[in-house]
């Protein structure tokens, strides 16, 4: 599914709202899927630094 942007527009009477896709949807791309598996299981096995975890 393509990422969508919804820009709201104001004028004298009405709000407009302009819907636009942008770029293609790299989502299900294996490269992508690869990097995300990969990520998850660094973040299951290392945790966040603390001092992220802090932050939120």
């Amino acid at each position: 599914m393509a990422a969508q942007i919804k820009i709201k527009k104001a004028t004298k009477s009405k709000v407009q709202s302009l819907s636009t896709t942008k770029g293609k949807d790299y989502g299900n791309a294996p490269f992508f899927v690869k990097k995300a598996k990969e990520s998850k299981a660094f973040l299951e096995k290392n945790s966040f630094p603390e001092a992220i975890l802090k932050k939120r």
